[in-house]
């Protein structure tokens, strides 16, 4: 975990309910961290690493931007699949699924 940082329960707990916690690309967040997170109502924000170089630094929660901003704008059935830390999107149609892009 080198030149990794941490967020620790202990972390979450020293902010408000309801803030927003804004997560570099190289910061790990413990499960515990981001359970006690989920019970205060605090929202766990993953920026971008390219977020620097301008536009949006949503790390695309905003719903304005990116797959997530496409995706809202369009109504539908959707899963999610999540395999090695990469998800992809398909829309469920009559023929079955298809790939969202």
């Amino acid at each position: 975990m080198s030149g990794k940082r941490l967020v620790t329960e202990s972390d979450v707990r020293a902010l408000a309910r309801g803030a927003e916690l804004v997560v570099p690309p190289d910061t790990l967040v413990t499960p515990a961290a981001a359970d006690l997170a989920f019970e205060r109502a605090i929202r766990i924000v993953r920026r971008k690493a390219d977020a620097a170089g301008g536009g949006c630094s949503c790390g695309g929660s905003c719903g304005k931007c990116g797959a997530w901003g496409k995706l809202l704008a369009s109504d539908g059935t959707y899963v999610v699949v999540v395999k090695n830390g990469v998800a992809s999107i398909a829309r469920l149609t009559e023929q079955g699924p298809v790939p969202f892009s």
